[in-house]
């Protein structure tokens, strides 16, 4: 069991009477996070509660203090998992907060949408939000000397970080797992929600994204092509990112006219389901796609770096219509770093003049020779 990044995290901020949120996608490991941060607790004291089952929906959902009172008083530790599946769930937790301030309630969710409408506004002030994503290069590596921490990355890029693959050593299976995810699991939560009309026509999107790693988006051309409307695509786009199955860079500007502001680029919360959507499990010297995945590798494992270390952070891309381009913009306490990704080639990497005279930041090289700095 590798012992997670967040698991810290939440240890040290965690809070009586509050709400400690657990967001990310389906199968990463949420279930085994609770279970490690309660295995110093005594079991008798835990209060668990898994939201997938009719029993859990039916306790849960019912909203009578004298109920939920006695469901929960001889705990000290209440925990739901899967929360987003029961009813009521932001009121019933209200509930029982305003009751039992001295205990510690720990939530998970894979839809941070469904979730979200139910607990945080029921819960405003009185929760602590935190996102688990698939093992990151740090949790992977543990157990290893820098020298062979390389030796992971075609796999990372390849299989992505989901805990289970760990068990998998033949490469047949690791492809069926992945593709079981996304016949399974991966849209699971989007299509309960009642925005989707047309469950093909989100698939395809997806498809489409997964095609357009590190590329601007344009939702006109989207639309064109699934034939809906730019309403429909911005709707979809949002459950997705809400879903934990992409998310999504803004282009950065202080209002010089030549930027380009209102593009966006997406990516893939983990690279084995996006090649798996795409059907695409090729070693890397043999495929035309490998500069995306880096990219989209490098994105994600530096948003999970300053997410696991709570770091404020805003991340942008950077464009001009004469296409000068920035591949990747942090913004921290006001202080500008730009970064540019290079699976080879290293030469070529310069700073576009008119984005240094604009900010004057010069971007930063990154390779397979540093990139382990980057995201550790």
């Amino acid at each position: 069991m590798i012992p997670r990044s967040l698991l810290n995290t939440i240890k040290n901020r965690q809070k009586k009477g509050f709400v400690n949120l657990i967001y990310g996608p389906r199968r990463v490991g949420k279930t085994v996070l609770l279970k490690q941060l309660t295995e110093s607790f005594e079991q008798t004291k835990i209060g668990w509660f898994n939201g997938d089952t009719q029993e859990t929906k039916q306790a849960l959902s019912n909203t009578s203090e004298v109920f939920l009172s006695k469901l929960v008083r001889d705990f000290d530790f209440i925990v739901v998992d899967e929360a987003q599946r029961v009813p009521n769930i932001g009121l019933s937790l209200k509930i029982l907060i305003d009751k039992f301030p001295q205990k510690f309630f720990y939530i998970t969710g894979s839809s941070s949408l469904a979730l979200s409408q139910g607990v945080q506004e029921s819960l405003t002030g009185r929760n602590i939000v935190y996102c688990l994503y698939p093992l990151s290069t740090k949790e992977l590596a543990l157990d290893l000397k820098p020298f062979q921490m390389p030796f992971l990355l075609d796999d990372q890029l390849i299989y992505g970080g989901y805990p289970y693959l760990l068990h998998l050593t033949n490469k047949k299976d690791k492809q069926e797992y992945l593709k079981s995810i996304c016949d399974d699991y991966l849209f699971k939560d989007v299509l309960a929600l009642k925005d989707v009309s047309s469950p093909e026509n989100l698939r395809k999107l997806t498809l489409l994204l997964a095609f357009q790693i590190g590329s601007e988006v344009s939702l006109n051309e989207l639309a064109v092509s699934l034939g809906i409307d730019v309403k429909t695509i911005k709707r979809y786009l949002f459950l997705l990112k809400q879903s934990f199955i992409i998310f999504e860079l803004s282009a950065f500007s202080r209002n010089l006219r030549k930027e380009v502001v209102k593009s966006k680029k997406y990516y893939f919360w983990d690279l084995g389901i996006r090649n798996a959507l795409i059907n695409q499990f090729l070693p890397l010297d043999v495929r035309q796609d490998v500069g995306q995945l880096w990219e989209n590798f490098l994105i994600l494992e530096r948003v999970k770096k300053h997410e696991y270390q709570r770091n404020i952070v805003q991340y942008y891309f950077w464009r001009t219509y004469q296409q000068a381009e920035v591949d990747f913009i942090e913004m921290k306490e006001g202080k500008l770093a730009a970064y540019e990704f290079k699976w080879k080639d290293k030469s070529k990497i310069h700073t576009p003049k008119s984005f240094f005279q604009a900010y004057k930041t010069k971007l930063e090289p990154i390779t397979k020779d540093n990139y382990l700095d980057f995201i550790l």
